[in-house]
């Protein structure tokens, strides 16, 4: 049998053994975590300075109006209805038309005689 100093002794080692592995693993995550937000803030820098060059504005075409839409589409006169729809769906196709052709023009390809309407 051992004597009641040694299990004393044993325990009080393993106990520091694991607060010394402990504090050890923490300090690596903590070095971890701060090369990670490191690495993160220069990203942001490098967003903000492609963000912040003249010209990267995109404007964007507004969409075509889409008819009939929401609740007057269900309480509204189907016949009124439909050709509202109508009149949508030739916009839209005008507007694909017309920017098919410009894409085209563009791009120094042919252009498709339907869309010039020669025919």
């Amino acid at each position: 049998m051992l004597p009641w100093w040694f299990w004393v002794l044993l325990w009080t080692v393993l106990v520091l053994a694991t607060v010394l592995v402990a504090v050890l693993a923490g300090f690596r995550l903590f070095k971890r975590g701060m090369a990670v937000v490191e690495g993160l803030g220069a990203a942001a820098d490098q967003i903000g300075e492609g963000l912040s060059r003249p010209g990267t504005v995109v404007e964007y075409t507004p969409n075509p109006r889409r008819y009939p839409h929401g609740t007057d589409a269900t309480h509204s006169d189907p016949e009124k209805i439909r050709k509202l729809r109508d009149k949508g769906q030739a916009e839209r196709i005008e507007a694909r038309r017309l920017r098919r052709v410009a894409r085209r023009t563009e791009r120094g390809q042919a252009q498709n005689m339907r869309d010039l309407r020669l025919f």
